[in-house]
């Protein structure tokens, strides 16, 4: 199994960041396999757990976007796991939820997998009461 190094996490967690904001979702959507797995892992009814293949996630985000903006992305802490394709970052976002007019402020921990410099698996903890 190979190895990544801090400064790919560290691209990848900035383009994932740096994409989002843009709504860019078509080079969001590039950073993950075909194949990708995104949980989440605290997320509640009827919110899902599970999203597999690029085509779920899209749909996810499209729906996402309609009911939550973030507008920011705090500098993530950066963790590389000693023998395995993964890293973990944790971070903190703000925007506002577009249903309520409410703010969002939220804090992240993402555990990512990587295989030739595409996201596997990605899973993404965060508090669901944000």
């Amino acid at each position: 199994m190979s190895t990544l190094s801090y400064e790919q996490a560290e691209q990848l967690i900035h383009l994932f960041a740096d994409l989002y904001l843009r709504k860019d979702l078509t080079g969001f959507l590039n950073l993950f396999a075909d194949d990708i797995v995104f949980e989440f892992p605290y997320a509640q009814e009827p919110n899902p757990k599970r999203l597999e293949g690029k085509a779920e996630l899209k749909v996810y985000l499209e729906k996402l976007g309609k009911v939550l903006e973030i507008t920011s992305f705090t500098s993530p802490v950066i963790h590389t796991a000693a023998d395995a394709p993964v890293f973990f970052a944790q971070f903190e976002g703000s925007g506002k939820n577009l249903v309520t007019g409410k703010p969002y402020e939220q804090s992240y921990i993402s555990v990512a997998e990587v295989q030739d410099g595409k996201i596997v698996r990605y899973q993404d903890y965060w508090n669901p009461l944000a």
